[in-house]
């Protein structure tokens, strides 16, 4: 993708000393450089689990107490007896 800014004079002196300060070889890098580093920094604050988009639905909207083995175990049996049900018409 190709971005084309137009820069003040007083702009384009001080993306000339980051340049220089980054050791970018040209413009393009230097932007790139400052994009992922803004980019980082505003995942820094995010968990693990909305970095990575939430927690899946169908985990939230689940019935019951979900974090104990026998409820998670009785859902899974449900859904392959579902499963089975419809093999068999």
């Amino acid at each position: 993708m190709t971005l084309t800014v137009k820069l003040a004079e007083q702009e384009q002196s001080r993306l000339d000393v980051i340049i220089a300060a980054l050791h970018s070889e040209n413009q393009s890098d230097a932007v790139r450089t400052l994009i992922n580093e803004k980019f980082e920094a505003l995942q820094a604050d995010k968990t693990i689990v909305e970095r990575r988009g939430g927690h899946p639905k169908y985990l939230l909207n689940s019935r019951g107490d979900a974090s104990k083995r026998e409820n998670r175990k009785a859902v899974v049996e449900q859904g392959f007896a579902a499963k089975a049900a419809k093999r068999a018409r």
